[in-house]
């Protein structure tokens, strides 16, 4: 279960909460935020959004709402770093809709110290916070903090007050297909489809099996169940090598259920090896340097080493 988020945009950026009959100028006292009327051309993208796409009917629904009330909370910018005009910090939505009601200025709060580490870790909480970010965008704004700010998974969960896991979980989305990606964009399948298919053990057979899901309407748990199936047989019928003393096998039902579990937990694929008599190995599987630092993050934090 995911915690409630501990910091918003108000701490992120000195303010506190807008309240009824309190103007923005006020609640932004002591941080050099004032509000003005920018014009609305001036203004450019947050170049750190993580949200690349966004739903036209809701923009034009609220199109429609500031036509009838106007902007009822000013955006937040800073001046641009290179040539004349601003940066949003918060607020694209309120902005774009206001491009499309015709306005030709918008309140505006400018923020003069906003670091380009800030502004990331910014667009990402305000998008967190209102579950506006699909599964990929959020996995590569997590990456993203993470890249930026050099940063661990689990520093990136507790800035937008998420539980390691979920940011793992995401991360994890990004070894998938291009072609998979786009499906979990589209909505034709959901993240849990997605994890599914993190199990099988090339890209052939993840889209084989996104095809069949697709086409069959399969749940979550189906697929899994098929996942596990078609892994299973692949080591049946994988050829068997001369036994050796220090060759293991896996048999016992306990293993698979184990491996999944320490799969959900550290969000990477996981081999059981029984030798029985409490004896045997465990395997966990990496694609690449930033793979394996993650999960030393998980497994040896520097803290305890």
């Amino acid at each position: 279960m995911e915690k409630r988020l501990g910091r918003g945009l108000g701490s992120l950026l000195g303010t506190t909460s807008h309240k009824p009959g309190r103007g923005f100028a006020e609640t932004a006292e002591g941080v050099g935020a004032g509000r003005n009327d920018l014009p609305v051309a001036e203004i450019r993208p947050n170049p750190f959004q993580p949200r690349k796409r966004m739903d036209p009917v809701g923009l034009e629904e609220l199109r429609d709402s500031i036509r009838e009330h106007g902007i009822l909370q000013p955006i937040v910018v800073r001046r641009a770093r290179a040539g004349a005009g601003f940066e949003l910090v918060s607020g694209e939505r309120r902005w774009r809709a206001s491009q499309m009601a015709g306005l030709q200025t918008i309140p505006a709060s400018i923020r003069e110290d906003v670091s380009d580490a800030a502004m990331l870790e910014l667009a990402l909480v305000e998008n967190v916070q209102r579950r506006e970010l699909d599964p990929i965008e959020r996995a590569e704004a997590f990456r993203g903090l993470m890249e930026a700010l050099q940063l661990t998974q689990q520093a990136v969960a507790d800035k937008v007050g998420l539980q390691r896991a979920t940011v793992a979980n995401h991360l994890r989305l990004l070894e998938l297909p291009k072609k998979i990606q786009d499906a979990v964009v589209r909505g034709l399948i959901t993240m849990g489809h997605a994890k599914a298919l993190l199990g099988l053990p090339d890209e052939a057979a993840m889209l084989d099996m996104l095809s069949s899901t697709v086409r069959n309407e399969l749940s979550v748990r189906a697929l899994e169940a098929l996942v596990r199936d078609r892994v299973q047989r692949a080591k049946t019928k994988a050829p068997r090598q001369a036994p050796a003393a220090s060759q293991t096998t896996r048999t016992a039902p306990w293993a698979v259920e184990l491996e999944r579990r320490m799969q959900e937990h550290l969000g990477a694929r996981v081999q059981i090896l029984d030798r029985g008599g409490n004896r045997g190995r465990v395997i966990v599987d990496y694609a690449s340097r930033a793979e394996l630092d993650r999960l030393c993050d998980v497994l040896a934090p520097r803290e305890q080493i």
